[in-house]
């Protein structure tokens, strides 16, 4: 599957980030801890460089712990900081304002030398759309600031947050300007970065399927009261559907989303795996690991 989503708000954004990037003294890069290679913009990668930066994986709460695990002992391992958040509860907010004053302290150390008896530390918060960056900002800064919702490009325009000795700049959520591999764009899909005008649902729910299959197949057949699963592994929709397609019959039976003549309506059946893909519903999941990427 490619994907092309570049609007005019997305290129703006970008270009705007790279004139705040000399105003930051710290990039706070958000990913979705289900996918954290995936979901992270190799354009805000790059801007992450030119300061010192920490990955916060948002929907901790939705990620397979052990691959959250894995996925810290893998930036760890680069020198990067990483921490596993849940945006809506708040855990591991503080560990981020740590990991911030940490970052930036040689920075606080030359004020002092300068004789400025209060420093003000400023981070930009960056990531690709619907990785929870809103969220992120209202619960750090314990009231509701950032406009928030399920879905990709809510935040249009920045902002800046006070959080007593920090200073937050929230920016819109930002793609690159095309998705090179299928697998990156489905895993994207299935995660709810892209809007689902702008991608087939039907492949995105085949695909989830085969990995589901692979790395979670007793969570896939308690959700939907499966007897057996086939060995399957993704490879492209056309070549995989023949033997999945039992599957989906199975499922749009359990769940009654029949067609015209009793046929299984494959399209309401995707639509549906996805949303509960992108919801938790069957567990936590993640879509990848450290060994895949």
């Amino acid at each position: 599957m490619q994907v092309h989503w570049y609007p005019g708000h997305m290129a703006k954004a970008r270009r705007m980030m790279e004139t705040r990037i000399r105003q930051v003294d710290c990039v706070i890069e958000l990913v979705d801890a289900r996918l954290p290679v995936s979901s992270r913009n190799p354009v805000l990668e790059e801007l992450s460089t030119r300061r010192p930066s920490v990955i916060v994986m948002t929907r901790s709460d939705l990620a397979d712990p052990a691959a959250t695990e894995a996925w810290q002992n893998y930036f760890r391992a680069q020198g990067i900081d990483s921490i596993a958040v849940n945006v809506l509860s708040g855990d591991g907010l503080g560990l981020v304002k740590d990991s911030v004053h940490r970052l930036t302290q040689p920075k606080v150390q030359r004020d002092r030398a300068r004789g400025l008896r209060r420093s003000i530390v400023r981070a930009m918060v960056v990531g690709i759309p619907n990785v929870g960056k809103s969220s992120f900002i209202n619960q750090i800064a314990k009231r509701s600031i950032a406009k928030t919702g399920n879905k990709p490009g809510v935040t249009r325009s920045e902002q800046w947050v006070k959080l007593g000795d920090i200073e937050l700049l929230d920016t819109p959520g930002v793609l690159w300007p095309k998705i090179d591999t299928p697998e990156q764009g489905l895993r994207l899909a299935v995660s709810g970065a892209i809007k689902d005008q702008i991608y087939d649902v039907e492949e995105a729910a085949v695909y989830f399927i085969c990995y589901a299959i692979q790395r979670y197949p007793e969570l896939l057949k308690a959700r939907f009261d499966l007897d057996s699963l086939p060995d399957v592994e993704w490879s492209d929709v056309q070549t995989v559907w023949p033997v999945v397609e039992d599957v989906f019959t199975q499922i749009g039976k359990r769940r009654g989303m029949l067609a015209r003549g009793g046929e299984v309506d494959v399209e309401r059946v995707s639509k549906m795996l996805v949303k509960e893909a992108q919801d938790g519903q069957l567990g936590r999941m993640s879509l990848e690991w450290p060994e895949e990427s």
